[in-house]
C-alpha cells in the first residue's frame, strides 16, 4: 500500500511540473523582438501547475494555503552577446507581459536598479473582476536574465498570509 502511495504521489507531482520555458516563451520572443540586438538562451526552465500545490495542501493542512496557486513559470536565460549594455525598460517588460497575457493590465509596483543587479516586478490585474491575477518578476543580473511568473488568486492567498496579523494592528515596534 505503501509504495502504492508513493508511485500516485510521484505521477501526480511529475504531470504537474516540467523542465521547460514554454509558459514564459512569449516573454522572450517579444523581449527578443523588441531587443534584435541581443539573443537570450535558454539556461533553465521549470512550470509548475496546480496540481503540485493542491498536494502540497493536502500534505500539509493548516500550514500553507497553497491551493490557491494556478502556476509558477521560472526561466533563467543568458543573453548574447556577452558584457553588453542592454537597455530593459518598463515600456519593453509591459509589451513583453502583453504578449503573454494581454487580458490582464499590467503595472510595475517595484524597480530597483543597483550597479550589478536590476529587478523589475509586475502584477497582473482583471480589471473586470477587480482582482489580482499575476505576479511577475525580472532580474537582471550580469548576463542573466531570470523571469517568474504566479498566477492564481492572489486574493484569497493575501487574506490566509494576513490572517496571523489580524486584530493585532499597531503593537508592533522595532527595538
Amino acid at each position: 500500500m505503501k509504495t502504492l502511495l508513493i508511485c500516485a504521489s510521484l505521477l501526480l507531482l511529475t504531470g504537474c511540473m516540467s523542465f521547460t520555458d514554454r509558459p514564459l516563451r512569449p516573454v522572450r520572443d517579444a523581449l527578443a523582438q523588441q531587443l534584435p540586438d541581443i539573443r537570450l538562451q535558454k539556461e533553465v526552465g521549470i512550470a509548475m501547475s496546480g496540481g503540485m500545490f493542491d498536494f502540497l495542501d493536502m500534505v500539509t493542512p493548516n500550514e500553507a494555503d497553497l491551493s490557491e496557486i494556478d502556476h509558477v513559470q521560472v526561466a533563467v536565460y543568458s543573453i548574447h552577446p556577452r558584457g553588453g549594455f542592454i537597455d530593459f525598460t518598463d515600456e519593453i517588460f509591459h509589451e513583453s507581459l502583453m504578449a503573454k497575457d494581454a487580458g490582464l493590465t499590467w503595472d510595475r509596483i517595484v524597480k530597483v536598479k543597483e550597479d550589478s543587479e536590476q529587478v523589475w516586478v509586475y502584477v497582473g490585474m482583471d480589471l473586470d473582476s477587480n482582482s489580482l491575477e499575476a505576479l511577475s518578476v525580472f532580474v537582471l543580473e550580469n548576463d542573466e536574465l531570470v523571469l517568474i511568473n504566479l498566477g492564481g488568486d492572489f486574493y484569497h492567498m493575501l487574506e490566509f498570509a494576513m490572517k496571523p496579523a489580524r486584530g493585532h494592528r499597531g503593537i508592533y515596534s522595532s527595538s
